[in-house]
């Protein structure tokens, strides 16, 4: 295991228990990712229709990964090191001026958020953005394209994170419904290290028609020790009549039990279980290891849990707010998950939520983590800078970096450069990351973070599976079939309707903007092809407005001065630079939605680059000058030196077609979230639904048939670049 590997806070031993080894370590073990590659089954095509009977909508998802691979065999120019001292210029390193044109591909936000405010047509919390000026002129921060270089060189130089912090904790996921199949009811016995195993009837609780009461006429309370009276119901022992154990003991066919009560906590809930002694005496030992995940569940609940909003028609589970609730003492009932006669967990619930295996800390491969010492800087720290994290403690903490970006300039006129929104444009919501999504985050394989989890893998084994590792950096696929369409960015007047439930070009919706409220309970038209909305635009504290964005075509230069780059370092920079023209960089707000597509180009002209031999030469005599030096041959032989030692890295040929994959776009593939499609609405291609649900898709992903991954669900995101047939699929909607 690599040092410096962050622990996660308060779970040491649970780590210890359930940590993965790191692949290094796993090379000698069955469960190696060599062997595990080698016994991969190839995912599934598809097959015209997606997994009910609807036709295929394929798409693709705003976000993919450009693959990050273990750092411990890079070499050259691409492995850590102590950057070059900055007291002189060395011979053989590159200083000067590079000139750069930045044009816009699809509307940029570059918005001034100091200015933000309410308007008076919005709800509190819903905040409305200007277009950042200076001296009434687009302002485009430098620090903004040197954010966006940054991102880009460590992607295709495969260098460290620049920050990761944050990611220590163990990510929750909830468990499939066809879980609760396994779960068998448990007690913790008087000594505190037994389980008894108890059986489960249901009590009629929730809805229009309660079960039975007790003869004081009070429902069941949690904890009550009862004599139950049961029959066998459709699915399972249902009770029937239940007293006070206290009342004394019935005539025959009556059981002891105690009620379990966690309350209406999801939709079409009716029941509540009774926890009846069994015929037969069953105990099981519990285990440290078991506790010690129980425990570490319950602290998640605390931390992360307790907090959570949930709507008035629903109550909160009660290990999430009652920390009684949350002890594994003696009597405590609870529910075991036991999988091949061997009890894997302890839950408070039968569908609950549970821990993955490792943190996203701990999964980062080897030497990708950012750097906690200077002896550990990648090619992105010591061209672009360093900051040790916070906590480390290390000196030197800082490292300045040897480029700077300046002079930059909006050179298209103002009024054809800002597009501008008189009441604001209510863009679509932009939710946050959402990590626990396995399926997305993670790779099939340690040591195979370019290939994704295979589809149809069940969701216990997506988070619990400890040869998993994270699939890389983010990065957004450029919107190229939005980009082509003018008319996708123009918006008709109010009198023609919702513009998000209009297709554009066949294939578009515009999704950037967010959908007019919902009307009667989110129906659809009367031709079923769309969602009915009334005519007002949705203004919440979930999304933002915009009084106007940077239009397509604008056109801005800068400058990226370079000091004392060594040739590999400057030629991956330069790679960047000189892309072809269908391929574009993403920058500023919005890129999910499609926004910031920018192309970038090098002025060979104005660019001036030479040795530190020449610079040394030119300052010997005051009088001389420095000699010819050719941008296009300064360039070309830079990049040279840079593929010639980039394809001698592990991954890189995964890494650069990942990248230039989500650079380049879909010809024939729209860009949108995942979105499931309503049962009754007509075959062609599903709008942006104004309820949002978005969960719908993910739900469906995870349709169980006989405790097995349905044929085409279980969907993982595809790798960039992956044939056709892996691309993502609009589901209908399930019950």
């Amino acid at each position: 295991m690599t040092e410096n590997k962050p622990p996660n806070p308060g779970t040491i031993r649970v780590q210890n228990k359930f940590k993965p080894v790191k692949p290094q370590q796993e090379a000698k073990t069955p469960t190696a990712p060599a062997r595990k590659s080698a016994k991969r089954k190839e995912p599934r095509a598809g097959n015209g229709k997606n997994a009910r009977n609807g036709p295929r909508e394929p798409f693709l998802n705003p976000y993919t990964f450009v693959p990050a691979f273990s750092r411990e065999a890079m070499t050259g120019a691409f492995a850590d090191a102590v950057p070059q001292g900055a007291d002189r210029l060395h011979e053989e390193n590159w200083t000067g001026t590079i000139a750069v044109r930045l044009t816009v591909r699809t509307p940029l936000l570059l918005l001034d958020t100091a200015r933000a405010y309410t308007a008076p047509d919005a709800e509190e919390g819903h905040l409305t953005y200007p277009v950042l000026l200076r001296d009434g002129r687009p302002h485009l921060p430098a620090t903004a394209l040197k954010g966006m270089l940054r991102a880009s060189y460590e992607a295709i130089t495969n260098s460290r994170f620049g920050v990761f912090i944050g990611h220590d904790e163990l990510l929750g996921w909830r468990r499939v419904a066809d879980d609760a199949r396994d779960m068998e009811p448990v007690r913790v016995g008087k000594d505190g290290k037994t389980l008894e195993f108890w059986d489960a009837v249901r009590l009629s609780f929730h809805g229009d028609k309660t079960g039975p009461r007790y003869s004081r006429n009070r429902p069941p309370q949690h904890g009550d020790r009862v004599w139950v009276k049961t029959r066998r119901g459709k699915n399972a022992e249902e009770v029937t009549g239940i007293k006070l154990f206290s009342e004394g003991s019935p005539s025959s066919g009556w059981k002891e039990g105690y009620v379990f009560i966690t309350g209406r906590n999801v939709e079409k809930k009716r029941d509540e279980r009774v926890f009846v002694r069994p015929r037969r005496s069953i105990t099981a030992k519990l285990t440290d290891e078991l506790r010690e995940r129980w425990d570490a569940l319950m602290e998640h609940h605390r931390k992360c849990q307790q907090d959570i909003e949930t709507d008035a028609e629903f109550d909160i589970s009660p290990h999430r707010n009652n920390e009684d609730r949350r002890k594994l003492t003696p009597g405590t009932f609870c529910w075991a998950y036991k999988k091949d006669g061997r009890i894997e967990a302890l839950y408070p619930v039968m569908i609950p939520r549970d821990l993955a295996i490792a943190s996203p800390a701990w999964m980062v491969p080897p030497k990708v983590e950012p750097a906690s010492h200077f002896r550990e800087l990648s090619p992105a720290d010591r061209v672009f800078g360093w900051v040790a994290q916070d906590g480390s403690g290390t000196r030197p903490a800082a490292y300045r970096g040897r480029l700077r970006i300046s002079d930059v300039t909006c050179v298209t006129a103002t009024d054809e450069a800002v597009k501008e929104f008189r009441d604001g444009l209510p863009l679509s919501i932009l939710a946050q990351p959402k990590p626990t999504q396995g399926r997305f985050y993670l790779s099939e394989s340690a040591a195979e973070p370019h290939r994704p989890i295979e589809n149809g893998t069940p969701k216990n084994d997506v988070h619990r599976d400890p040869d998993r590792a994270l699939r890389g950096r983010k990065v957004y696929w450029h919107h190229k079939r939005a980009a082509a369409d003018d008319f996708y960015w123009k918006l008709p007047p109010p009198s023609m309707g919702d513009p998000t439930q209009q297709l554009v070009d066949g294939m578009l919706y515009r999704e950037y903007r967010r959908p007019n409220t919902p009307n009667e309970s989110n129906a659809l038209t009367r031709d079923q092809t769309s969602f009915a909305t009334t005519g007002d635009p949705k203004r919440d504290k979930q999304n933002r407005s915009v009084l106007g964005w940077i239009t397509k075509g604008t056109e801005f230069t800068f400058t990226i001065g370079v000091r004392d780059v060594p040739e590999v370092e400057l030629g991956a920079l330069l790679w960047l630079l000189t892309l072809d023209g269908d391929h574009h960089h993403r920058l500023g707000l919005g890129k999910p939605l499609g926004f910031g597509s920018v192309h970038i180009s090098l002025d060979a002209e104005r660019t001036r680059l030479h040795t530190g031999g020449q610079w040394s030469e030119y300052y010997r005599d005051l009088t001389g000058e420095l000699p010819e030096s050719p941008a296009e041959t300064v360039v070309r032989n830079c990049i040279r030196a840079f593929t010639g030692t980039a394809r001698q890295q592990p991954g890189f040929a995964e890494i650069e077609r990942a990248f230039l994959a989500a650079a380049h776009g879909s010809d024939d593939l729209p860009v949108h979230y995942p979105r499931a499609r309503p049962k009754q609405m007509q075959a062609g291609r599903t709008p942006p639904n104004p309820a949002g649900e978005s969960y719908a898709w993910f739900t469906a992903n995870e349709k169980i048939v006989n405790r097995t991954v349905a044929p085409g669900r279980g969907r993982s995101l595809p790798s960039a670049g992956a044939p056709r047939e892996h691309d993502l699929d609009v589901y209908d909607e399930e019950n």
